[in-house]
């Protein structure tokens, strides 16, 4: 059995008052260990939490755990304090050590204000966010304009219309991208045959100039090209490209010549729904007929999480907390995103591999043959491109930087007049 000895900063409480100390990081490891959350399988390889003091974890690990260091700093290392746990619902009464307390969540509003007690209170330059979530692209940017907002999402072929309304742009390649999962519980997508068809029938530089100009670049894999875990060459070999005539062969000697119905599900932004529609087309060019249905974002998620679809459109991120935990995410069972437990003799045995050693040159040639195996059997998840995250913001605000992980840390963030 490996272990990872974690030391904790001494001095450090929760916004409840609670301590923050190993007997609280113990209870919410263990925790997710008993209770399936969205971040579990990260913590798959976790055997045993043990105190050793205070200040000191020791975390029994069933294999070298190269990824845990970065599965700890994303949600499965985010304590909570041990009195909250108990809570019948963290997203109104939460209680951890950040910067910000949550002053109220109604509806698509969420406002946080600038806790005194935070152990690094000078890092800490605005007295407050708030949020307000706009799945309406349109009038997001009208949010932007108008002052209603300070900073904003926006999309690619938005750009030049934020700057001519005398705003700032900033961005950066981020490690999420589009795509579509296919339910493998279906009998139809449980076919490697069909999937490859599927792959073969999405023209994505097409499909990204139609939609998006610039700022996502096509791609077979969903890991973007300056990305350790990306394989070089792949993009280019015969399962990656365009072939209408091929993908219907294959249809054919998967037994549906004729093709099949079936429902797609995406939520109600403009950009989902566009790359929606291109997809239906394209799919339709070989036969299949697709089912767009655009759904409210909570029932759109909840259905997702609970594997109730037979293919689902989104963003997905590939390198937050570890490129690792993409592939348990997607293409290991038990899978938060495989549903029907989707499993390629071999992939298994290769994540070990590369995940046994902090050395990305070491963890490459493992990862790269995944990849390469799963895009030739068929991947249950279709990438169409890897992401640039844009921000449109007022020139009264300062020290906002796009991650390339795609969270931001706002809490240098200063806003003039505020």
């Amino acid at each position: 059995m490996r272990a990872l000895d974690l030391t904790l900063r001494s001095g450090v409480t929760f916004q409840d008052g609670a301590p923050f100390d190993a007997d609280a990081v113990k209870a919410n490891l263990d925790a997710a260990l008993a209770a399936p959350t969205n971040f579990t399988n990260f913590l798959s390889n976790l055997e045993a939490v043990e105190i050793v003091d205070d200040t000191h974890v020791r975390l029994r690990l069933s294999d070298a755990g190269t990824p845990t260091l970065g599965v700890l700093a994303g949600e499965a290392g985010m304590i909570i304090s041990p009195r909250a746990l108990s809570q019948d619902d963290l997203s109104t009464s939460p209680a951890g050590t950040g910067p910000f307390t949550l002053d109220s969540f109604v509806g698509s509003d969420i406002r946080f204000t600038k806790w005194d007690g935070y152990w690094d209170p000078g890092a800490v330059t605005s007295p407050g966010i708030d949020v307000t979530v706009f799945l309406d692209e349109s009038a997001r940017v009208r949010a932007l304009w108008s002052g209603q907002v300070d900073v904003g999402f926006i999309q690619p072929n938005q750009v030049e219309e934020v700057r001519a309304g005398g705003l700032q742009v900033t961005s950066a390649p981020t490690a999420d991208f589009f795509g579509v999962i296919l339910n493998t519980g279906e009998a139809a997508f449980a076919e490697s045959k069909v999937r490859q068809a599927m792959m073969l029938a999405v023209d994505r530089p097409a499909l990204v100039q139609n939609v998006f100009g610039d700022g996502c670049v096509p791609s077979a894999q969903p890991f973007r090209p300056d990305d350790w875990a990306y394989a070089p060459g792949l993009d280019d070999s015969p399962a990656a490209q365009h072939d209408p005539q091929r993908a219907r062969r294959l249809l054919a000697e998967a037994g549906y010549p004729d093709g099949f119905s079936f429902e797609l599900q995406t939520n109600t932004m403009q950009t989902w729904t566009q790359i929606a529609t291109v997809l239906q087309a394209q799919w339709g060019e070989i036969g299949l007929k697709v089912d767009v249905r655009p759904m409210e974002n909570v029932q759109f998620v909840t259905a997702r999480r609970n594997g109730e679809f037979a293919s689902t459109l989104s963003t997905y991120q590939s390198a937050r907390p570890d490129q690792s935990e993409f592939i348990k995410t997607f293409y290991l069972p038990g899978g938060l995103f495989n549903p029907s437990g989707y499993e390629l003799p071999g992939v298994a045995e290769l994540l070990a591999e590369s995940s046994s050693s902090p050395d990305p040159e070491v963890r490459k040639p493992p990862m790269h043959k995944i990849m390469t195996d799963i895009l030739n059997d068929g991947p249950p998840v279709i990438p169409i491109c890897t992401r640039t995250t844009f921000y449109g913001y007022h020139d009264n605000v300062h020290g906002l930087e796009v991650s390339p992980l795609f969270d931001s840390n706002l809490a240098g963030v200063t806003v003039d007049g505020r």
